[in-house]
């Protein structure tokens, strides 16, 4: 299995919830009040310093209102950055 580079998909993950909360106009503070998470973790996952748990992750869409369309599009940033990992591990 072709381990990915968590920095890259916490990254990838946080620009998309970034982006969901800016589309709705809400402020990392509300995003957090109405997914039940802080402030700071909201941050953090945003500017990909931190991942997200799997249930973290499954607040925020829901809190957002986020279509599965957006949760796939995070499985596809993973998928794709283990398939880039993976072909670097082959030439080296």
């Amino acid at each position: 299995m072709n381990k990915v580079d968590t920095h890259a998909l916490a990254s990838a993950m946080g620009s998309i919830v970034r982006r969901e909360r800016l589309k709705r106009r809400w402020t990392a503070e509300r995003l957090a009040h109405e997914c039940g998470h802080s402030d700071e973790i909201i941050s953090k996952i945003e500017r990909g310093l931190q991942g997200a748990k799997i249930s973290v992750l499954f607040n925020i869409l829901w809190a957002l209102d986020c279509s599965e369309e957006i949760f796939l599009e995070i499985v596809r940033a993973d998928a794709m950055l283990r398939q880039t990992t993976g072909s670097m591990e082959r030439v080296a």
